[in-house]
């Protein structure tokens, strides 16, 4: 089966366009078989010319192409629910929103894990950027390797994703189904209470913390975001940048089962998965914790495996082994890593801001600027800033 690519666009031509070329360098199947959808949103005073020139204009020489205008505003929760709806059309679709570039192997690593996972009801979808860090911390974020070629986290990324019709039917059935509201008993950090109401990831969030879902990600990424100015950003970032792969078109897939790499909504990983490759906790019941994300209502274990100081601890690792897995299963010295009975742990302000510090530390690999860096960094901040205003003041 060829997955059909669905794009969004609203008002961003120029960004529409640069994902178009991207498309354009990209390899498909032999034969005109792949559609390509494009959707634009309508704005107060209708479609954007410019966008809806764009799309027309663009020559897709590898299957049919259909631009859908449509004539009310949609907002982004709602063209997000339009577009993954088209599986009902298409089957299998790969969905891209505007401000993103492809790899030009993107269609054949869909196509294939896909394929490969369409019969697990375990996997809520599929997202083809490799999700490099963590996105309540803003800290590196780096799966445990293994010899296949993805790994599971239990939240979505909108940074390019991918469906069969099945699994967008399932998200479906499940919200509608019942209230869908977000509320504290749902085992997901707090930070999904906070999104503004143009996001419809938390939902999905839910969806798979509910039903014990998990989304596919690569370890090389097939998508990458440009961070242009929109919905979500004032001015460009360029954070969400990581390197795409170029090559590889045949690729390794595990199964859920099979794979060490599989992590929760915190993306900590299970600790499972973390018992097969040591013996240091196998003997007791616990949470991870180690990015000292979970709030008290989100650790359900009787311990509690943390960088979160304690009273009293049962065993301790040190914090020096990359990533922060490795410690525990190589045993490395050290106390920064506890292992503590839920109860004992500490959530008085001194212990959180330490808590803080030890990660940072051990993300930043405990290296700083050095205070003369600073120093002239805050001064060519500085200089800049006066040189900007001036301009603006002549």
């Amino acid at each position: 089966m060829k997955p059909a690519i669905v794009l969004s666009a609203y008002n961003r031509p120029q960004t529409l366009e640069r994902l178009l070329i991207s498309l354009q360098k990209a390899a498909y199947p032999a034969g005109r078989g792949v559609p390509l959808i494009i959707s634009i949103d309508c704005g107060e005073n209708g479609i954007h010319p410019e966008v809806r020139k764009v799309a027309e204009q663009f020559v897709w020489p590898f299957g049919p192409k259909e631009v859908l205008c449509h004539e009310r505003h949609l907002g982004l929760v709602e063209h997000v629910l339009f577009c993954g709806g088209l599986t009902g059309a298409y089957g299998d679709v790969i969905f891209l929103e505007d401000d993103l570039l492809v790899s030009p192997v993107f269609h054949a690593y869909a196509t294939q894990a896909l394929d490969f996972y369409r019969d697990d009801e375990r996997i809520a979808g599929l997202c083809l950027y490799a999700l490099w860090f963590n996105g309540y911390t803003q800290q590196p974020f780096v799966p445990l390797a293994d010899d296949g070629d993805t790994f599971f986290i239990q939240i979505p990324y909108t940074q390019g994703q991918a469906f069969t019709v099945g699994q967008w039917q399932s998200f479906l059935a499940w919200r509608d189904s019942g209230n869908r509201k977000l509320t504290p008993a749902d085992n997901l950090h707090e930070a999904f209470f906070h999104f503004d109401a143009e996001e419809w990831f938390p939902l999905f969030a839910k969806y798979a913390a509910d039903t014990s879902r998990y989304t596919v990600y690569p370890r090389v990424s097939l998508t990458t975001g440009a961070g242009d100015a929109g919905t979500h950003f004032a001015g460009r970032s360029g954070f969400f940048q990581t390197p795409l792969q170029r090559f590889k078109t045949l690729y390794n897939f595990r199964t859920l089962d099979d794979s060490i790499a599989v992590y929760d909504s915190f993306f900590e990983i299970l600790p499972e998965r973390l018992n097969r490759l040591c013996n240091a906790l196998s003997d007791v019941t616990y949470d991870v914790d180690l990015y000292a994300t979970k709030a008290p209502r989100n650790l359900r274990a009787e311990y509690v495996l943390t960088t979160r100081l304690c009273r009293k601890t049962i065993r301790s690792f040190g914090q020096a082994m990359w990533p922060m897995e490795a410690n525990v299963i190589d045993s490395e010295p050290g106390t920064e890593i506890s292992l503590c009975r839920r109860e004992d742990l500490r959530w008085d302000w001194l212990a959180e801001l330490e808590a803080r510090k030890r990660n940072h530390d051990f993300f930043t690999r405990r290296r700083h600027l050095s205070r003369k860096l600073r120093l002239q960094f805050a001064l060519l901040d500085w200089l800049q800033g006066a040189r900007r205003w001036l301009g603006r003041n002549p």
